[in-house]
């Protein structure tokens, strides 16, 4: 079974799930999929894409993003909207814990960010003043470090197992994956795009490849033996007639490394 990979869909907006429905084909029925999170902060909408897909392909993956997390103006908190996330894959089928594909285990890593990942101190925190999360997004008030919260629910899964690993988060696992602020248009970026902490479970689960999103900056590298995958969206890709799924496993015992 081939795994393939694809983040922030945005099927929020009609164009994203127009072209969405334009690339999902029939070719997949026997192919796994990782969605890495910000699909859609509406429920229906994320229902309705989540089904799609899982019309598409034998197995769907998939961790909440940011934008899931939006709260607005509800009364429940990000916490409550987090679960109720987690409700909506299984009604719909889609996998939220590991689960194995062939001949590798696919492991969901729940998580979110923290200031302290800009380990550059490079991060401008004036930048942050029209980040949505900090309006959409509403946490318990005991919760001290939200992405410590996020990170205590994988543990139980973060084991070496018994073949390859495939491990993926929404958020940026190594600061290294993100180029250096002066050639970021968003220079607040660092401050709120991954946590140090993804990367030490990737490493503890033995993880041969992690996919990720969130940044919207394509990388596909070798860090220290482990492949790190982000394959946002992009309708550009659809229209000039390519699949936006990037294949991050052939169905083998080994990864593909480009």
């Amino acid at each position: 079974m081939r795994i393939y990979a694809i983040s922030d869909l945005h099927t929020d907006f009609r164009e994203n799930r127009e072209a969405l429905e334009r690339a999902v084909g029939h070719g997949h029925r026997g192919d796994a999929l990782i969605v890495a999170g910000d699909v859609a902060d509406s429920e229906a909408v994320l229902r309705d894409t989540l089904g799609l897909l899982v019309s598409r392909f034998a197995e769907v993956f998939f961790v909440p993003g940011n934008h899931e997390l939006w709260v607005r103006a509800e009364e429940r908190t990000s916490v409550d909207k987090f679960h109720a996330v987690l409700r909506v894959c299984e009604q719909v089928g889609v996998r939220t814990r590991p689960a194995r594909v062939g001949g590798a285990w696919v492991v969901p890593l729940f998580s979110w960010y923290d200031a302290s990942f800009d380990v550059r101190g490079e991060g401008v925190q004036a930048e942050l003043e029209a980040w949505s999360d900090l309006y959409f997004c509403r946490w318990p008030p005991d919760v001290e470090r939200v992405d410590q919260l996020f990170l205590a629910m994988n543990e139980p899964h973060v084991h070496e197992y018994d073949v390859p690993a495939i491990t993926f988060s929404h958020f940026v696992p190594r600061p290294e994956l993100l180029p250096r602020v002066y050639s970021l248009s968003f220079k607040g970026l660092p401050l709120v795009a991954g946590s140090l902490g993804i990367d030490d479970q990737v490493r503890r689960a033995g993880a041969a490849v992690h996919v990720f999103g969130h940044s919207h900056i394509a990388r596909d590298e070798v860090i220290d033996g482990v492949r790190y995958v982000q394959n946002y969206f992009r309708r550009a890709d659809v229209a000039a007639g390519n699949s936006p799924f990037q294949l991050v496993w052939d169905g083998e015992m080994h990864p593909l490394f480009c």
